[in-house]
């Protein structure tokens, strides 16, 4: 009687323990968790990417757009019926200060104001960077008709731009805003 049930406790022991983790192990596993950080976004012509091997080109899912800046927290979701490029549907990161815009649930563009760290052009350009630094990474040409603010434009078109809004005209203005593709600008 006595062995059986040794062997039972022994049994039962070793059914419970088969799926345990050494408690140290765990520990450490959940703190990596907790201190990894996303990598950044980059801003691109023709849509966006993060890391080396998640690119996110203009025609991308609303749904892959919107789990890739969930990896940073909760984002919104709204709807603009009155965008002269027509109805437009805009999924905003807060944590970011990406805005991604969708029309027929496709990506078309994005607005980006949010913290330079979390994103930044492949030249790495972002909000925050001097004019200067912005010139010397790509060539820029200033919308001197704009009625939205000091604009710059960079790019051809063909193969996508990055536009934006400086503080003032000056040398040592600095980024206050990036976008690509299509928004919803009232000029």
């Amino acid at each position: 009687m006595i062995l059986t049930r040794r062997v039972t406790v022994a049994v039962m022991a070793f059914a419970m323990l088969q799926g345990c983790v050494d408690p140290v192990e765990q520990r450490q596993a959940d703190e990596a968790d907790v201190g990894a950080e996303p990598a950044p976004i980059i801003l691109q012509p023709d849509g966006v990417s993060q890391g080396e091997d998640m690119s996110f080109p203009y025609g991308t899912e609303k749904s892959k757009i919107i789990a890739m800046l969930e990896r940073f927290g909760v984002v919104h979701q709204s709807t603009n019926e009155e965008c002269r490029a027509g109805p437009m549907e805009s999924v905003s990161s807060p944590a970011t200060g990406l805005t991604a815009n969708f029309q027929d649930g496709e990506l078309v563009g994005w607005f980006y104001d949010g913290d330079g760290k979390l994103a930044h052009t492949a030249q790495d350009i972002t909000v925050g960077s001097t004019r200067s630094a912005l010139e010397q990474a790509m060539p820029i040409e200033m919308q001197t008709e704009s009625t939205l603010g000091i604009e710059f434009f960079s790019g051809s078109g063909v193969t996508g731009f990055i536009g934006g809004f400086l503080t003032d005209d000056s040398e040592n203005a600095t980024i206050e805003s990036l976008y690509s593709g299509t928004n919803c600008f009232f000029r």
